[in-house]
């Protein structure tokens, strides 16, 4: 009883897993948005991304299942991935926009404020 509890508790942490993977994704592509980049710092951001997410899931397998993977932990993962992705993504990009939008908000009309009396005093 104990090894199939065990076994639930790893399939039920890879779907968490999965999800919060695309979670965190989901920051890197609002920062994205935000801060306008290269085709190759964009690459580098994903390997750099996708190399620690391996490194954190390779921890969590071995943490669980002693570093063995078993098929419905790639099911359950990808499950997990593709629904976050389906239910949640552009809800949670379009929220942590409009909060940066409204935390930075007071600045940007500070900086739009300054031009404007820069441009008067240059004329």
């Amino acid at each position: 009883m104990e090894m199939i509890i065990g076994q639930l508790q790893y399939f039920g942490a890879s779907f968490l897993w999965g999800a919060v993977l695309m979670f965190f994704y989901d920051f890197l592509e609002v920062f994205r948005r935000k801060v306008k980049h290269a085709k190759a710092v964009r690459w580098l951001e994903d390997w750099l991304f996708w190399a620690v997410a391996a490194i954190l899931v390779f921890q969590m397998i071995f943490a669980l299942n002693n570093g063995i993977l078993r098929s419905f932990f790639v099911v359950s993962f990808v499950v997990g991935m593709v629904g976050y992705k389906k239910m949640a993504k552009g809800h949670v990009i379009d929220a942590v926009c409009a909060i940066i939008t409204w935390i930075f908000r007071p600045y940007v009309w500070i900086l739009k404020k300054i031009k404007k009396k820069n441009k008067k005093t240059l004329k």
